[in-house]
């Protein structure tokens, strides 16, 4: 099995190695042995840019060294990052900076460059891999989906195999689906301290009129989200609660702690798209709402009673 956390080391290390040279895709996949389709969609998820995207960035955020602290001719700082013309240098340099090569040299001007990945700030969990967070804004939606209590000494795989099971099995009862095939894991941590948890494998809605008997519907006001996003070779099914939960412990530590927001409530949802996953591939999101320091805590989520 591919490892994903080391395919995206392979990756920065081979780009970084060849800065200075031509580099396609093509030969990034060749090195890391993933496909190059697989390689695009996992950059692409996880950065927010394509890997191409990133090479450019990386070449002409380097070629600031010889533009400011040498006399090298334009032309020259372009052949030595794997530029073809000066002109094509001058076009992406202005593009990514807002300024030519010559105003940046003559006028002393700071701007923003692209720094090496840091591969300390990938966090993986089995085969897949997260990057930093991001946030969300996600207007007012509803769930309707099987409600089941897990105990805390229940085995790892209890919410998984739900899921499972309400996926293939019963979400068809469902006549009002926004979209079948993305899935919504709602997770009610309220019993916590008591030794339990609520887990609702679900599918979004456009209303609970019809929420099917022996399900429950959810309603989940308008709300601000950190969103971390998981990647690589791996089926959702396969991402245990338990580990999950620590990783967005840490996660949480290392990258909102000092951002200025806080919880906003006891629940979270993890979110699929199943539709472009596969055997060997998923993108997993997880939503975490949040709040300002400063904002007052509201009870955001509520069940459905027409759902009990």
């Amino acid at each position: 099995m591919l490892d994903t956390k080391s395919a995206i080391k392979s990756c920065i290390g081979y780009i970084e190695s060849n800065i200075n040279n031509k580099i396609s895709l093509d030969d990034i996949a060749y090195h890391t042995g993933i496909s190059k389709y697989y390689l695009h969609r996992i950059f692409k998820s996880l950065t927010g840019q394509s890997i191409i995207d990133y090479v450019q960035s990386r070449k002409l955020s380097s070629s600031i060294n010889e533009l400011i602290n040498t006399n090298m001719r334009v032309i020259d700082i372009a052949l030595e990052y794997g530029f073809d013309h000066e002109q094509s240098y001058i076009r992406a340099f202005r593009k990514k900076f807002g300024y030519t090569p010559l105003k940046v040299r003559s006028d002393q001007i700071s701007i923003n460059i692209t720094e090496r990945i840091n591969i300390n700030d990938i966090l993986s969990i089995n085969n897949s891999v997260t990057y930093k967070p991001f946030y969300v804004f996600k207007q007012k939606f509803n769930l309707i989906g099987n409600k089941y209590k897990i105990l805390s000494r229940s085995g790892d795989n209890i919410a998984n195999n739900c899921g499972r099971d309400f996926f293939y099995n019963h979400k068809d009862k469902i006549t009002n689906a926004v979209n079948p095939e993305v899935y919504f894991g709602y997770t009610d941590w309220s019993g916590y301290d008591k030794g339990y948890i609520y887990y609702i494998p679900s599918i979004q809605v456009s209303d609970l009129n019809h929420v099917p008997e022996g399900m429950v519907g959810i309603s989940i006001p308008a709300h601000k989200y950190v969103v971390f996003r998981f990647v690589g070779f791996f089926r959702p099914e396969e991402i245990k609660g338990r580990q999950v939960g620590r990783l967005i412990v840490h996660l949480y530590r290392k990258w909102i702690t000092n951002s200025g927001f806080k919880s906003a409530d006891k629940f979270r949802f993890e979110y699929a798209d199943i539709g472009l996953s596969n055997d060997n591939y998923c993108e997993l999101d997880i939503y975490q709402p949040i709040i300002e320091e400063n904002e007052t805590y509201i009870e955001y989520a509520a069940l459905n009673p027409c759902g009990q």
